[in-house]
């Protein structure tokens, strides 16, 4: 997992680091939506089940990714580009739904992934093959 250190500009570190933690987000999301599931008692079970385990399955999808950035893996930059493109839209709806701090927390968030991954060190190392 450490391998490529001397190839990885901080940019594209800061880029993986970034997408392994909002993966490890949303697992911890779709964990905690599966155990009030199982404990509480939703209006629909299976509904609440089965968007536990998708969301369980993107925050590993999301997590691979950010391990692919971290081993400076070219096909990385897209499904996180596209994960920063979602996490700005699921912002936008959490400052409309009067959840503002936690809406301006993730745009920062997303912007800063974004452009570490678009910057010129980060797109150099993953050009490099």
């Amino acid at each position: 997992m450490f391998g490529a250190v001397s190839t990885r500009p901080m940019t594209l570190s800061t880029a993986a680091a970034i997408e392994a933690v909002e993966g490890a987000a949303v697992v911890a999301v779709g964990l905690y939506v599966g155990v009030e599931a199982i404990a509480g008692s939703p209006n629909d079970l299976a509904s609440a089940v089965v968007l536990a385990v998708m969301a369980i399955a993107a925050g590993v999808g999301i997590v691979a990714v950010g391990r692919g950035l971290w081993q400076v893996r070219r096909w990385g930059r897209a499904p996180a580009l596209l994960t920063q493109i979602f996490a700005l839209i699921a912002a936008i709806s959490m400052i409309q739904s009067s959840r503002q701090i936690i809406g301006g927390v993730l745009i920062v968030v997303a912007v800063a992934a974004a452009a570490a991954l678009l910057s010129p060190p980060t797109t150099r190392a993953l050009d490099q093959d």
